[in-house]
Formats: structure tokens, C-alpha cells, sequence
């Protein structure tokens, strides 16, 4: 049985007294589980990212929907109105001469 500093000296060296087989194991064991969270993370994210895309998609299209009609409605009014704006002017100066 050991005694009690060897255990503790085992404790500092952590893996130090195991097969470098079992280091390399462990070691690549701990990699993989990095990267497997890692990627997870990003999909999680990158769904995430889709989802809230899709959400709001639809509702920038009906913005620029909405956007275009505005803008085309006050361009046919402000026509209108600078025609009827003419018109008066004509009209003014019909009655003035």
C-alpha cells in the first residue's frame, strides 16, 4: 500500500506515473470533447441566427412592401399637386390679363 507523501506526490504529478498510452488517450479524449462542444455551439448559434432570420424576413419584405406603396402614392400626390398648383397659376394669371 502506499504511503500517504507517494499518494500526494502521484496527486501533483497528475498523469506523470500512467502509460504515456493512457496521457495520449486522455489527451485526445479531452480535444475531441472540446471540439465537439465547440461545434455544437456553432450550429446552436447558427440556428439560432436562421430562426431569428426567418422571423424577420417576412416582416422586412412587407416594410419594403409598405416602404414602395408610400413612396409611390406620395409621388403621385405631390404630382397632382404640383399640377393643380399649376393650373391655378395659369388660372391666376388668365384672370389677371
Amino acid at each position: 500500500m502506499k504511503k500517504r507523501t507517494e499518494i500526494q506526490q502521484d496527486l501533483k504529478r497528475g498523469f506523470g506515473s500512467a502509460p504515456t498510452s493512457i496521457k495520449n488517450l486522455v489527451k485526445w479524449l479531452s480535444v475531441g470533447f472540446m471540439v465537439y462542444v465547440a461545434v455544437r455551439f456553432v450550429c446552436a448559434f447558427v440556428g439560432g441566427v436562421v430562426v431569428g432570420l426567418s422571423g424577420g424576413l417576412p416582416m422586412l419584405a412587407v416594410l419594403a412592401v409598405v416602404f414602395f406603396l408610400i413612396r409611390a402614392v406620395w409621388r403621385i400626390l405631390s404630382a397632382f399637386l404640383s399640377l393643380c398648383v399649376l393650373a391655378l397659376l395659369i388660372l391666376v394669371l388668365c384672370v389677371i390679363l
